[in-house]
């Protein structure tokens, strides 16, 4: 729960933070959708946190790597559960 909780409030930071990125950088370097450099950051955002803060909640074998920057346009798109998400699933979209 304090995952979610702590992940939430990283959200209202991360959206515009993301949004200026799209508008600055992805749209027109790497002709990336806006809903494309979401979900990749969500997606490393997650990392972060289940690498960071919560890597004891989480077995070491199960944990995902962090990956190099890849062209954010090959990204695909995933939809985000509020209810029956799975934290490790979901980080591994972004691996």
């Amino acid at each position: 729960m304090l995952l979610l909780l702590v992940r939430g409030c990283a959200l209202w930071v991360m959206f515009p933070f993301a949004f200026l990125a799209w508008l600055l950088v992805h749209s027109w370097a790497q002709r990336a959708s806006l809903r494309q450099v979401l979900c990749w950051y969500h997606a490393q955002l997650l990392l972060l946190l289940v690498n960071g803060p919560f890597r004891r909640l989480f077995p070491s074998d199960e944990r995902p790597r962090f990956r190099d920057v890849p062209n954010m346009s090959a990204v695909e798109p995933h939809k985000i559960k509020l209810i029956g998400m799975d934290m490790i699933a979901l980080a591994e979209v972004a691996g």
